[in-house]
């Protein structure tokens, strides 16, 4: 019961924070990731484990939010593996690669 109430503090505090942060990137960059970074912290210390989609957004090196065009280059990129998509972060040069799923082609009936 109480280890619950504490993961929904944490869930709660995470959200106010991240959601600053989208706000302060217009105004001041740093405050943007200084709010990210004590998100990041809050779920390490609650052991939450946070959604792909939630930690994609931000650079994990430097924690900035990641805007494509703004803060982010976002490349699709072909090879012999697949495509995957590479962003890089404008501000500290973090690479992140992900591969993506294959579209698969649908085979027609002839009749």
């Amino acid at each position: 019961m109480f280890k619950k109430r504490l993961e929904d503090i944490a869930r709660e505090r995470i959200a106010i924070l991240l959601k600053l942060a989208g706000e302060a990137l217009e105004t001041d960059e740093e405050l943007a990731r200084r709010y990210v970074d004590l998100a990041f912290r809050i779920a390490a210390k609650a052991r939450l484990k946070l959604p792909r989609k939630i930690k994609r957004r931000y650079c994990r090196k430097c924690k900035t939010p990641l805007v494509p065009g703004r803060t982010a280059r976002v490349r699709i990129k072909r090879g012999c593996g697949g495509q995957r998509l590479v962003v890089t972060c404008l501000r500290c040069g973090y690479i992140r690669r992900y591969p993506l799923k294959h579209r698969s082609r649908t085979r027609r009936k002839l009749s």
